[in-house]
């Protein structure tokens, strides 16, 4: 054991997280029939042995005189400083980078990016799996690494390897999504799809191993209701030759957004940085302008240190919104240990540069990162080995409808991810058969050219795709974007007889107890005990929020007339003084003629919030507890996906209460001392 771990180990030792060590069933999964009951990781203790994996990573920072040797300056995450950016770079080869949910022009460099390929063989079959230290990657852009990937993979696996490629969901990497340098994604795209054939090149007789636990540590759910996944999935690959660790693959459930907005101390004179940059003003900061790993990149580190290998971190049900912001962290030692996650022990400090546990800062960052690598260890410890009777593929497509125009401005403008997606016009039923492309059409919008001086993409519905592969009893599932853990894990066994426990806001306009309906929970169809659930899983369309959940902004504020939301909620023909719901925005954008007898200029409010209040939220402010439906494609997604689920496992249960679901939501945690 080597002495980081051992120092760490005893500073993490607690009832909790070790408990979690030993559960022998998977949270968040169920077996194939439809009791719900839960399943056992693993019952098998014969290793397989006609498995082959191969594993490699590479950086994917921006280089500078064509290399990336500056990072081994940068700080990294041993003994952290809680306040420090990292090295600064006066300048990218690539040119200005800006951060992916920061600011422009990135000019410090924290920790290491990379893209992580794990490839899996069995007989014929061949899948590698690839996760991107990165914001996001968009169904379009993901195929043109997959092809770029292609180029170079050996003959035999050229037209027949599944590769699927997706994101951390890291906000403090380059951007991937609204203001993409196009150099640097290029770039990366290179890195990400070499990796795939050295992964590929490096597959070696293997056995696997996985186990399951709890881990709260680090996360909270800031949208009513509360309801997230704690759910610890890990797999371990070891040589069969020599028993090294080939790769370790983690997926847990949390934003990698632990220095969110939070302005670094960086130790030296900003000004001269601001000059040489041109920042002024209130622009004149670090904040959102360096690029780090976040906690995943914490865990590879830990995980990595002491058992070697790859490490590939992959986030699962995070939607609506479940991250850290709100979770409290504090000093961990013997005396303070970590519990159940959330419950601060009394007398414990909060972490260096806080002054309460709730403080952010490169210090929060790295004790969730390490408190999630050392319950990963004692997992990898406690794994059980599986075989793998066959290594199967299947997916999905669907469409879903574009009802965020404010999307389909970005797709006009070209602001929407590196390539150009494919968007289409459907008649209903959505099919292959009755949806056309839109050759990349724009057109001019009434409101929103003159407004923002933008036009608006034709097109008014995206394609994107559910992806399984299962391994026998272990599985991955691939969701194109931030699902709520509610329609992954379902509902808690109480959610309807104790509804007040799952909601804290009572001031924010919420569906509540039996009137907040999923269709039912994705992981209620899967065939195996344990399955791995992937977010931003080949493809990112934003938030997935149930219809009868969505609200939208009434938009006569900036469309008119001025008092055309409080005429129109008094009339009936809108639900909410400031919003209309999603289910009267679906029934009267399919079907207008619903309006017939209301009088014309308030059946305009009705048809012009629902048109443009998803994209106007962002200007005139959400609904209260609404931010969501504004980084959402569509009032659709949760049904559409649903629909999707029903025909690639072939079966549908609409039960939305989970009966086993008491681990997703403990009581909620007591606030900070």
């Amino acid at each position: 054991m080597s002495p980081r771990r051992t120092r760490l180990l005893a500073a993490a030792a607690c009832v909790g997280l070790l408990a979690g060590c030993s559960s022998s069933s998977s949270p968040g999964s169920n077996s194939a029939d439809d009791t719900g009951t839960s399943s056992a990781t693993a019952t098998s203790d014969v290793a397989a042995s006609n498995v082959l994996v191969g594993a490699a990573s590479r950086s994917v920072l921006p280089t500078v005189g064509g290399n990336r040797d500056y990072v081994s300056t940068a700080p990294g995450w041993s003994n952290v400083d809680p306040y420090n950016p990292g090295v600064y770079v006066p300048a990218f080869d690539q040119g200005a980078v800006d951060v992916g949910n920061g600011n422009n022009d990135a000019a410090w460099v924290h920790d290491d990016l990379k893209a992580t390929a794990v490839a899996i063989q069995e007989g014929d079959s061949l899948v590698v799996l690839v996760t991107a230290d990165v914001y996001m990657v968009f169904a379009v852009d993901a195929a043109e690494i997959e092809a770029m990937a292609r180029k170079s993979l050996p003959a035999q696996w050229k037209d027949s390897a599944k590769i699927i490629v997706s994101a951390t969901h890291n906000h403090h990497g380059p951007d991937t999504a609204f203001s993409v340098n196009d150099k640097w994604y290029e770039a990366m795209a290179a890195e990400t799809a070499a990796t795939v054939n050295e992964a590929v090149v490096a597959l070696e007789p293997a056995t696997l191993a996985v186990a399951s636990g709890e881990h709260r540590y680090g996360m909270n759910d800031v949208r009513d209701p509360v309801v997230f996944d704690p759910a610890l999935n890990v797999l371990v690959a070891r040589s069969t030759a020599t028993d090294d660790v080939i790769a370790t693959i983690v997926q847990w459930a949390s934003h990698p957004e632990t220095t969110l907005g939070f302005e670094p101390k960086t130790g030296f004179d900003i000004s001269a940085v601001c000059t040489a940059k041109g920042w002024t003003g209130d622009d004149c900061k670090a904040d959102g302008r360096y690029f780090t790993s976040d906690y995943p990149g914490v865990l590879r580190d830990v995980v990595s240190s002491e058992i070697g290998g790859e490490v590939m971190y992959f986030n699962g049900p995070l939607g609506s919104q479940i991250g850290p912001g709100q979770a409290p962290t504090w000093v961990i030692d013997a005396e303070h240990p970590e519990g159940n996650g959330w419950v601060v022990p009394a007398g414990a400090k909060p972490l260096p540069g806080a002054t309460d546990y709730l403080g952010r800062s490169f210090a929060k960052t790295e004790s969730i990162g390490t408190q999630l690598g050392l319950h990963v260890l004692q997992l990898v410890d406690a794994a059980k080995p599986i075989t793998v009777p066959a290594l199967v593929w299947r997916e999905q497509s669907f469409y879903t409808r574009l009802t965020n125009i404010g999307f389909r401005v970005l797709l006009a403008d070209g602001d929407l991810g590196w390539k150009t997606p494919m968007g289409y016009n459907c008649t209903m039923p959505f099919s292959d058969t009755t949806c056309v492309s839109d050759d990349g059409k724009v057109v001019d919008d009434p409101v929103l050219t003159p407004l923002v001086q933008s036009q608006i993409r034709v097109a008014d519905v995206l394609k994107t795709r559910l992806v399984h592969v299962s391994l026998g009893s272990v599985g991955f599932l691939f969701m194109p974007g931030e699902l709520p853990p509610e329609l992954v894990v379902g509902l808690p066994s109480d959610f309807v007889t104790n509804t007040d426990k799952y909601y804290r806001d009572a001031s924010e306009q919420h569906t509540r107890g039996a009137d907040y309906v999923m269709p039912g929970y994705l992981l209620n169809l899967v065939d195996e005990p344990t399955t791995f659930t992937v977010g931003l899983g080949g493809d990112e369309l934003g938030y997935w929020v149930p219809l009868n959940e969505v609200t939208v902004r009434c938009a006569a504020e900036i469309i008119g007339p001025p008092d055309g939301c409080k005429r129109a909620f008094e009339a009936g023909v809108i639900n909410a003084v400031d919003g209309v719901s999603g289910p009267v925005c679906k029934k009267i954008t399919d079907d207008p003629s619903s309006l017939d007898g209301v009088a014309a200029d308030l059946a305009k409010v009705a048809l012009d919030s629902c048109r443009y209040g998803q994209a106007l939220g962002r200007e005139l402010g959400e609904p209260p507890g609404h931010y969501e439906e504004t980084n959402s494609a569509g009032w659709d997604l949760v049904d559409d996906t649903w629909k999707a689920a029903v025909i690639l496992f072939g079966r549908d249960n609409q039960r939305q209460i989970n009966p086993e679901n008491k681990g997703y939501t403990p009581e909620f945690p007591p606030p900070a001392p």
